[in-house]
């Protein structure tokens, strides 16, 4: 059964990038890992790789207008405030598809 097997896969996924997460710098700690080029550059790289992917998941998601302004935003803050928009966008479609299977009206 996929079901399962697909659950575990994203659980393990969350898992893994919650623990990545918590090994980037704090924010008193980052001024001190950007005098490493590395640094910059794996975050350079990974920030690309995100956003390509979070405009990708906009664009998929029949939110094509959203990912294009996504895109242009060059603020981490608005970019931010972007995906949270997205996430309640379709949370609410979510809600929304499941009164509906329950005969519900919203």
């Amino acid at each position: 059964e996929a079901g399962p097997e697909f659950a575990r896969g994203l659980f393990d996924s969350l898992v893994l990038g919650t623990r990545l997460g918590n090994e980037l710098p704090t924010a008193e700690q980052r001024g001190y890992a950007e005098t490493f080029p590395p640094f910059n550059q794996a975050m350079a790289l990974s920030g690309g790789q995100l956003s390509g992917m979070i405009s990708g998941f906009m664009g998929q998601q029949a939110q094509q207008a959203a990912a294009e302004r996504f895109g242009q935003l060059e603020d981490a803050s608005d970019r931010f405030e972007s995906v949270v928009g997205l996430s309640d966008r379709l949370l609410e479609r979510v809600d929304s598809d499941l009164d509906a299977a329950r005969g519900l009206k919203n």
